[in-house]
């Protein structure tokens, strides 16, 4: 298995520094894809502002339309390379439970599987569960926000990759996973965290949110979301 770290962070930046002294002794080789900053060119082509006013409850902050296409990128290799999985993280993770984190990934790895998640912000209640070896993954009443960390098969990643054009967060594309044909779980509980006292996408996010306040268009697409998921997850089990 290889891993695939996102950043923007300068070559001796401080969260470059952090996640490699974490991952320095991985049984896997991992390495750093530079992703894409507010104001590529790249981002223009992606983003639809028509879908998005269509099909999201919210407008995009730059910095996620960055994100985006940064995680894309790591999709887009795991692709070309032929890696049947990948772990895929983000530049402020944490691992804090290093045991649960190794079970988890041997565990997650020894089954096949589309996307399971290892950190989540703020998760809804549980509504299925899952064993695999030692590992509990669980599906909550709401895919939560987060992709600071999560394995990744190939299949996954192309399927993802058939999106051409991106008008919702990456961690809202994974709360529509009936759309892509995926299924995404968790670990339970999560072994890794983050390190940022809450990074600045969240905060444009939050900003984002305060600026336009949900229409009662947004209030139905939330609707229909809920019960896509349910009738999603019924279906896989």
């Amino acid at each position: 298995m290889r891993g695939y770290v996102l950043t923007i962070d300068p070559p001796d930046g401080l969260r470059r520094r952090s996640i490699a002294s974490e991952l320095a002794d991985m049984p896997f080789g991992w390495e750093f894809v530079d992703g894409y900053r507010k104001g590529d060119p790249i981002l223009d082509a992606l983003y639809s502002p028509a879908k998005n006013l269509l099909l999201s409850k919210r407008s995009l902050s730059p910095g996620e339309i960055a994100c985006y296409a940064g995680h894309r990128l790591i999709w887009q290799t795991i692709v070309e390379r032929q890696d049947p999985h990948a772990i895929v993280f983000e530049d402020d993770a944490q691992i804090t439970d290093r045991a649960a984190f190794d079970r988890a990934v041997q565990d997650v790895t020894s089954a096949p599987f589309d996307i399971v998640k290892l950190w989540d912000i703020k998760p809804k209640p549980v509504i299925a569960r899952r064993r695999l070896g030692d590992t509990q993954i669980v599906v909550h009443k709401m895919i939560a926000s987060g992709t600071g960390c999560y394995l990744i098969s190939r299949d996954a990643a192309a399927k993802m990759l058939r999106r051409r054009s991106v008008f919702r967060a990456v961690d809202e594309d994974f709360s529509h996973a009936w759309e892509f044909g995926a299924q995404v779980w968790s670990v339970w509980p999560n072994p890794v965290t983050d390190i940022a006292a809450g990074s600045t996408i969240e905060a444009e996010r939050i900003s984002a949110d305060r600026r336009r306040l949900r229409s009662l268009w947004g209030e139905a697409l939330q609707v229909v979301k809920r019960l896509r998921h349910r009738s999603h997850l019924l279906k896989a089990q």
